[in-house]
């Protein structure tokens, strides 16, 4: 059960409570108006950003596109396939690479293959200066001419390992250059450039590498490919070298890129920036320890990190959005989305910033509101306080007279302090304690009169109850004297007159017959009148309780009512000498007597069972039988003198005598008499 709460503080707590719920409301509702408008603007900054970087990576490569297709039908271009082509060593269009053409060039021998790489080399050069200063221009990181039918890279402007090297058979025919070569080759007279994604590129030290091809055009019969190697610098250079601070970006927000392997095609801000850090989130999020020492010895994320996140999953899935996810790194961020409308690739930006930082300032108005809110709960109580011990006051003094007056004395009376609600219950209460008062007296005289009525009726109660065991007494006396007087009188004479009878039979017989017969007869008469004096003795007073005892006399009375009755009666006692006080016997066997003359009358019973047990403090008898089951009608009749004599009977020793009784199953008397 709660405890009780006092007014006072009962009202300084809706203070504190009104105060508090109203701070929570509004503040809340500014928090969540402050927070869902910068999530907003913020969305809004990161989908502009998206958007400029996606216009500029699609630009990006468009341009290389344009670039690409412009420059295979350039007339340089268009020579130096048709020249490096027929001029390319034959030996190394199987299989080769620019160690043995170099070695050839050194060593020229005296055969016709030795002369044509001398002139091949010759004409490589030749064409250097155009197409090396159109690269520089350009950006691009390398240029190749790949023969078409061949595969043979009979130009390459860095002269890496791939150089002279076949991509049908050599050593880097897996590559995504010889993949990008195999798109194009079929198709020679195809109007679209094709790009292959970026891969780790052996030649170029697995430095990542995309590659784009497109026919050679502009020579004759001439079956060639231009392909031009994409560095990852210009995707970084375009990603991640602007200030992401004076782009809105703050500390953590970036803008990256990732390809269906969900890796990124752009370093990560964080990996540029704070390259420790960005270990230390590796190792904690559980990276693989080979894919850490691959990125430190690249010197790049890209193509390692693993970027597998919701944001990622939809927008792979073409789904252009903005939401609140868990980044690559597991914190929390507001994500831009979208993927890229980019040939043969299929790419996705995201840009993104860190939940902390995008809603600090509501972080800041929270903490602001929470101080201030304090403040005002700090006053609320400080008033309700001041309001509590206003109100409660009067009603404490209230409360104290009404106190002593529910004590007992009814002289209190309450002061008005006010003439407002607590003063008119002040005067409310004196008009009631008035009326009160004279109720009061009213009252204790009428329990005087009544307290001496009970008095009067319990003393005659008592007075009667007395009066009947002092006549149960007498007359179980005057049963004894009476039984004892025609035990002793009238039977001893009829003894006597039965032997006198019997010896005139005698001296008669020898006689007449007629006078034997008479006498006979006389004889049967005395005999029937002395067991009617014995039954009369037995029913005034049985001799077995005096004699043996309560046991011995409820088994007499018991064969006695079987015997007259015809009633089965089953009997069982425990222990089986009961000893008890002359005055409990005879009630006992009275009580039980009563009961068996009820059921022998009015029960139509056909068995009798009866239970008499010595429970130590108590004697209880139960008599139950299988009759028709007296009704609750015939126990509360007070013409029930049966019942009635059996419960004063028990009454007059203390016990309790019930009656039980149920419609076709029989009836229960349960008797409980204190042995003390």
């Amino acid at each position: 059960m709660l405890p009780a709460i006092k007014l006072k503080t009962k009202l300084q707590l809706s203070f504190l409570f009104i105060g508090f719920i109203s701070i929570l409301i509004t503040g809340w509702q500014a928090y969540e108006s402050a927070k869902s408008s910068l999530e907003s603007v913020t969305f809004q900054r990161l989908t502009a950003l998206r958007e400029s970087r996606r216009r500029q990576i699609e630009y990006y490569f468009a341009r290389v596109q344009t670039d690409i297709i412009s420059y295979s039908g350039d007339r340089t271009i268009a020579d130096a396939a048709r020249d490096l082509t027929a001029l390319f060593p034959p030996a190394l269009r199987e299989a080769g690479s620019a160690a043995e053409l170099l070695d050839a060039v050194r060593q020229p021998g005296t055969s016709g293959g030795g002369l044509q790489t001398r002139r091949y080399i010759e004409t490589l050069r030749s064409y250097d200066d155009q197409i090396e200063q159109w690269r520089k221009i350009q950006g691009y990181y390398d240029v190749f001419i790949i023969d078409a039918v061949s595969g043979a890279i009979v130009y390459s402007a860095r002269r890496e390992g791939d150089f002279a090297s076949s991509l049908t058979n050599g050593p880097y025919a897996a590559t995504n250059l010889a993949e990008v070569f195999r798109l194009v080759s079929p198709e020679l007279s195809a109007s679209a450039a094709r790009f292959v994604d970026f891969e780790p590129y052996a030649p170029s030290g697995n430095a990542p590498a995309s590659f784009v091809a497109y026919p050679v055009h502009g020579a004759v019969g001439v079956k060639a490919v231009l392909a031009l190697q994409l560095s990852i610098d210009d995707i970084n250079s375009l990603m991640t070298e602007s200030n992401v601070r004076r782009d809105g970006m703050g500390a953590s927000g970036e803008t990256y890129i990732v390809g269906t392997d969900y890796r990124m095609r752009n370093d990560s801000r964080f990996f540029i920036e704070h390259p420790a850090e960005y270990y230390a989130m590796l190792r904690r999020i559980g990276t693989d320890a080979n894919i850490i020492g691959i990125i430190r010895k690249n010197n790049t994320s890209v193509l390692l990190q693993d970027v597998r996140t919701d944001a990622t999953k939809a927008a792979l899935r073409g789904i252009t959005d903005t939401r609140i996810v868990t980044d690559y790194r597991g914190v929390r961020v507001l994500s831009s989305f979208t993927p890229l409308s980019l040939p043969d690739l299929h790419w996705v930006m995201l840009s993104e910033i860190d939940e902390t930082e995008a809603f600090r300032s509501v972080y800041e108005l929270r903490e602001r509101l929470i101080l201030v809110g304090l403040v005002i709960l700090l006053f609320a109580v400080s008033l309700g306080m001041v309001i509590a011990q206003t109100v409660t006051k009067p009603i404490l003094s209230l409360a104290e007279t009404a106190a002593r007056f529910g004590r007992g004395d009814l002289a209190q009376r309450a002061v008005p302090g006010s003439n407002d609600e607590i003063g008119t219950l002040a005067r409310t209460f004196n008009t009631m304690a008035e009326e009160v008062q004279t109720r009061t007296d009213q009252l204790e005289s009428e329990i005087a009169v009544r307290t001496r009525a009970e008095q009067e009726l319990t003393r005659s109660q008592e007075e009667l109850r007395n009066l009947s065991m002092h006549l149960q007494s007498v007359r179980e006396a005057e049963r004894k004297g009476f039984a004892r007087e025609i035990h002793d009188e009238l039977g001893q004479r009829l003894t006597t007159m039965k032997l006198q009878v019997s010896l005139l039979l005698e001296d008669v017989r020898a006689g007449e017959r007629i006078a034997a017969e008479k006498l006979d007869t006389t004889i049967g008469d005395i005999d029937a009148t002395i067991q009617a004096v014995k039954r009369l003795i037995s029913e005034l007073r049985p001799g077995l309780l005096d004699d043996l005892g309560l046991t011995a006399a409820i088994e007499w009375q018991a064969e006695e009512f079987e015997r007259r009755s015809g009633i089965h009666c089953e009997l069982s006692i425990s222990p089986h000498d009961i000893a008890l006080d002359q005055d409990r016997s005879t009630a006992v066997f009275r009580i039980f007597q009563e009961t068996l003359t009820n059921v022998a009358r009015h029960s139509g019973a056909s068995g009798v069972t009866v239970f008499l047990t010595d429970n130590g403090d108590e004697i209880e008898l139960v008599i139950s039988d299988d009759g028709r089951g007296i009704t609750q009608d015939e126990i509360d009749d007070s013409r029930s003198f049966g019942l009635i004599g059996i419960r004063e009977r028990a009454l007059v020793l203390r016990g309790t005598a019930v009656f039980l009784g149920k419609a076709g199953e029989g009836t229960v008397v349960s008797v409980h008499i204190p042995k003390d």
